[in-house]
């Protein structure tokens, strides 16, 4: 069977394309019109690179697998919808939630998600006829995404985001290649929707910053006063959480969408997008990620049935929260983590292709052992692009060493080689590298390359083989989205790699994985005697992860950069 997984219009679109119960192809849409998040478009133009990667057409594919239950909106959600009406009502000018809910009804009927689908489809001139089309519900789609590319044969599977369907957080017991619902709770009580009603309260963007709300958390403090304030908004019980819905989603808006006037009167006048940082906002930022954690802990404690399951897989949007993942991995009811590393709905687009392959009998559930299923170019097509931008190259003999040479001078090189990696994280493949020994280099990455804020982390690469050297309590960590502890001395011989509070959010390589990428690992580990490379993704702030050499090159020339590698080819300035 020749499966295509959708999910449009809504967060993070994508496409991904299993063949037989294999895994041919899985890209965001973001990353093939290079418009950030690409945030409630049709993923055209990921569902026809699909095809065309596997030489194939539309008359070819059996199904299209859709990450979201359609057949819901004809009788169950304005069921759902109505009783939510009749316990939390409608006030003021209610930007999402309920109301929204009553809008999506009409978007969201099977026979509208064909029509659209069948236009965009046509629009990047796809031919030959529709294949059926089948929703599966959205958080099954996520819980595929994870369980069954974990490698566990018994997990509690936690999915946790804005919402799905009438979901917003599930719990489901796995084993055996099978999964149950066992636990859920319902919109409007959504962590997804807090996290990122707060975020939007905090000056950041929501469905996009989130993680810059982690990434500052540690910068503040624990506040008596904000931490009665949000236990008004987010009240945390011994199973899990419960939100007052007037402080996000209903009364009126008029300070900001995701929160409401309720929420801006109980904290304060909110921090709006560019303006500066103050130790209230930090503050904030560390109540509002402690208490996130606090909920998922006691989600945990329940789905593992207070750790006789030691196994656990995360997905949904709120599992991008690496911080959150980290204090699960290394709670007393956990023995391994996995993260499914395209968790946001995106991810849920590949779920539901790996769900449908997997009732027709054709999936076997396996260990995911990387990423790289995007786009490629070889050396023939980068070589025409570099001549058309009129930029000279060279092709060195080994690769890898001259990569590190560069590093350990202190230069910064951007990194594009064979497939595009999916999910949030840049792993090798897409990647700003940097010499992590360097303290000053966090800076110099931030201001000359990225264009962001100065207190934002970076993240290490490093040889599996070490890790035990670098990371407290140490497992592969081959996704970069479970933070760990940085072992006792870390931030000193790398320290632009270690956040402020002792955090690491690594990815462990292995040579099998990723053989260029380990080499350069090793050779820097003769040169600057720490086989750790800072690795960032390879983009500008606010533009999504470069997955074409003309887009490279683009990027290259407008920024600090001082190398680009595209696959076998050398560019530097001079």
């Amino acid at each position: 069977m020749k499966i295509l997984g959708l999910l449009g219009f809504g967060y993070n679109p994508a496409a991904a394309l299993v063949v037989d119960g294999q895994l041919v192809g899985f890209v965001e849409e973001e990353r093939m019109i290079n418009f950030k998040g690409a945030h409630f478009m049709f993923p055209g133009m990921a569902a026809r690179w699909c095809l065309e990667k596997a030489k194939l057409t539309l008359d070819d594919i059996d199904y299209i697998a859709w990450g979201w239950d359609s057949t819901a909106y004809r009788i169950r959600m304005p069921l759902f919808f109505g009783k939510q009406f009749l316990k939390y009502g409608l006030s003021g000018k209610s930007d999402g939630g309920v109301r929204e809910g009553v809008y999506q009804i009409l978007d969201y009927l099977p026979g509208t998600i064909t029509a659209k689908t069948r236009e965009g489809l046509r629009r990047v001139g796809l031919k030959g006829k529709i294949p059926r089309i089948e929703f599966i519900e959205h958080h099954e789609s996520h819980v595929a995404s994870t369980y069954l590319l974990s490698g566990f044969d018994e997990a509690a599977v936690i999915i946790i985001d804005g919402s799905g369907e009438h979901l917003s957080t599930s719990v489901w017991h796995a084993k055996g290649g099978n999964y149950r619902l066992i636990k859920s709770i319902d919109i409007p009580h959504s962590l997804g929707w807090f996290y990122a009603g707060m975020t939007d309260y905090l000056g950041f963007v929501p469905y996009r910053d989130e993680g810059k709300v982690m990434g500052l958390a540690p910068y503040g403090n624990r506040v008596a006063e904000w931490e009665e304030k949000i236990a008004k908004v987010i009240r945390i019980s011994s199973d899990g959480y419960e939100i007052d819905p007037s402080y996000l989603l209903l009364g009126t808006h008029d300070a900001g969408k995701h929160y409401s006037d309720k929420l801006a009167a109980l904290f304060g006048p909110p921090r709006y997008y560019g303006e500066p940082l103050n130790q209230k906002i930090k503050d904030i930022a560390f109540t509002v990620q402690d208490t996130l954690e606090k909920a998922v802990l006691n989600i945990v404690r329940t789905a593992t049935g207070n750790g006789k399951i030691r196994n656990v897989c995360v997905a949904g949007g709120v599992g991008l929260n690496c911080k959150m993942n980290g204090v699960i991995r290394h709670s007393p009811y956990v023995d391994k983590i996995f993260a499914q590393p395209a968790s946001s709905d995106a991810g849920s687009a590949l779920g539901a292709a790996i769900a449908l392959s997997h009732k027709l009998g054709e999936w076997r559930p396996h260990k995911l052992k990387n990423v790289y299923y995007g786009p490629s170019s070889t050396d023939e097509e980068i070589r025409k692009e570099l001549e058309i931008a009129g930029v000279k190259y060279s092709s060195p003999d080994n690769m890898a060493r001259k990569i590190a040479e560069a590093i350990s001078e202190g230069k910064i090189v951007a990194h594009f080689d064979g497939a595009l990696e999916f999910g949030a994280r840049a792993l090798g493949h897409r990647s700003i590298l940097a010499n992590p020994c360097d303290p000053e280099m966090k800076d110099k990455v931030n201001i000359r390359v990225k264009f962001r804020e100065p207190w934002r982390p970076f993240c290490p690469s490093l040889m599996t083989e070490h890790k035990q050297d670098y990371l407290e309590d140490a497992e592969d960590a081959e996704f970069m989205i479970v933070a760990y502890q940085a072992r006792p001395g870390m931030k000193d011989l790398v320290p632009s790699v270690v956040h402020v509070d002792n955090s690491v959010r690594p990815q462990t390589v292995e040579r099998e994985a990723n053989p260029r990428y380990w080499e350069m690992l090793n050779e820097l580990k003769s040169l600057t005697g720490h086989p750790v490379v800072m690795n960032t993704s390879f983009n500008l702030r606010g533009q999504p992860m470069i997955a074409r050499p003309r887009d490279a090159i683009a990027c290259f020339f407008t920024n600090g950069l001082d190398v680009l590698v595209l696959n076998n080819y050398w560019i530097e300035k001079k």
